[in-house]
């Protein structure tokens, strides 16, 4: 910035960019620990980074714009944040959720329920690209399913962000697929294919895991309490199959790439509409739902919790947390900690795997309090000239890129939208369902292990492809 001319700033030593990074996330977590808010985590964070960008000689101005530049980064993804969740409540309102809750509860087998929540969801994120419209739309059935079937929500949870992150992983339409292949300069199906090495194994072992675990689950299930609620959705809603047609809209415009402010508004649209024509339900009374979010009085306290949520009001919260995120995340920027660690990193390391495991390292630091984005992009830029260095092919860098720091962004537990998960489908707290999402986990601790004993690990001039273990010679 040209303002920074005009300042006397401190060299950014290799000891205060470690200063500069760890002591406001050491912060957060400790004040998580002791049982603080999160938004009270990260005030406390950067309240700390504050007084750091003071130390190194920075003026308010320059502090001001760039808390001012990390706001504006993610004003898009804080409006798609408000939006979902007043699509949960008008889609509730219409008749749509509850329709979909009612024939999964009659069609789903619940011994295979769990899995089902992996497969879905995955299937609607590859064919989207996004894992927030997956989990707001067809996640927030599910759950609602799992409640309603006596499985545990925060296991069914896990389930589903798993799936979705599976798609936005491995969907070419993905942000950060197109993120990851860009920044490294590797063609887009190259990339996607060396990622088969980590998500193919790290899938196959979920569905076991979740195979196993909605088996005993599924032995807890109470039928009488199933038709309970099958009862009182029927007793509240219109339920009908043509309800679908708002979510298929939804599917349908994600596929064609329309933008998502764009999505999300028509979905709401047409959960008014769709509320009015078919549940009798008035113009002001449906906004009011947009507002507050949905609510009735069934009579059947299990049907009341499965509904009764959503809106604009209900995501507030949240909006504050990914705010003072954005706000200290412009302040790492400016202050360019983040650059100068891993710069110097990538000089420390000399052989294939140990620059490998510097790749990895780098984007799990950076993920854990910049995001998904700076985790695949900042590694990439400082380590894509030193795999050339040492043969290494950049599909691998692109895949270990997405392997840390697309996965791990689903369960870093002070993150808004990891927040923002357990709210939509069904305030569950993110201690709770993080356990159970099994997928983010297993990829980087698949992906180390392939990069230690040379799976996958390409030289620059092979050509990419996908081998099985059980394919090679």
């Amino acid at each position: 910035m040209t303002e920074n001319k005009k300042m006397t700033l401190k060299e950014m030593t290799v000891g205060r960019a470690l200063v500069g990074f760890f002591a406001p996330i050491l912060l957060l977590i400790i004040l998580i620990a002791l049982g603080a808010d999160v938004t009270i985590g990260a005030l406390g964070a950067l309240f700390l980074m504050l007084i750091f960008c003071y130390y190194m000689g920075y003026k308010w101005d320059v502090i001001d714009s760039a808390m001012a530049e990390g706001v504006r980064q993610i004003a898009t993804a804080t409006m798609i944040m408000l939006l979902v969740g007043c699509l949960v409540a008008v889609w509730m309102a219409s008749g749509t959720i509850p329709s979909l809750l009612y024939y999964g509860m009659k069609i789903i087998t619940p011994n295979l329920f769990l899995p089902i929540c992996l497969i879905l969801p995955a299937f609607m994120a590859v064919c989207t690209g996004t894992s927030w419209g997956s989990i707001s739309t067809i996640g927030v059935v599910l759950c609602g399913m799992a409640e309603g079937l006596g499985i545990p929500v925060p296991l069914a949870a896990g389930a589903v962000i798993s799936g979705a992150f599976f798609g936005d992983k491995m969907s070419p339409l993905s942000d950060t697929t197109l993120l990851a292949s860009s920044s490294c300069e590797v063609p887009l199906f190259t990339h996607i294919r060396s990622m088969w090495y980590t998500t193919v194994p790290a899938t196959v072992i979920c569905l076991v895991i979740y195979t196993v675990l909605g088996l005993n689950a599924s032995g807890n299930i109470d039928s009488s309490a199933v038709n309970e609620i099958s009862n009182g959705l029927t007793a509240n809603f219109n339920i009908s199959p043509v309800h679908i047609i708002p979510v298929l809209i939804v599917l349908v415009l994600s596929v064609m790439q329309v933008p998502a402010f764009l999505t999300f508004g028509i979905g709401i649209g047409t959960g008014i509409i769709w509320s009015m024509i078919f549940q009798g339900r008035g113009f002001m009374e449906d906004l009011d739902y947009v507002l507050n979010g949905f609510s009735i009085d069934s009579g059947v306290e299990a049907v009341d919790t499965l509904v009764n949520r959503g809106g604009f009001s209900s995501m507030l919260s949240l909006v504050g947390i990914l705010l003072v995120l954005g706000m200290l995340s412009g302040l790492f920027s400016e202050t360019n900690v983040l650059n100068v660690l891993v710069n110097r990193l990538s000089q420390k390391l000399n052989t294939p795997r140990t620059i490998l495991f510097g790749v990895w390292i780098s984007s799990l630091i950076i993920c854990l309090i910049g995001g998904q984005y700076p985790a695949i992009a900042i590694p990439a830029v400082a380590f894509k000239d030193v795999c050339d260095d040492m043969d290494i092919n950049r599909a691998v860098l692109s895949r270990t890129l997405e392997d840390v720091g697309t996965m791990v962004a689903a369960i870093v537990p002070w993150s808004a939208w990891v927040i923002g998960y357990g709210v939509v489908l069904g305030g569950i707290s993110v201690m709770d369902f993080i356990p159970f999402t099994f997928l983010p986990m297993l990829c980087p601790i698949i992906g180390l292990i392939n990069n230690s004993v040379g799976i996958g690990l390409y030289h620059s001039k092979d050509e990419v492809r996908y081998r099985p273990l059980w394919r090679r010679k």
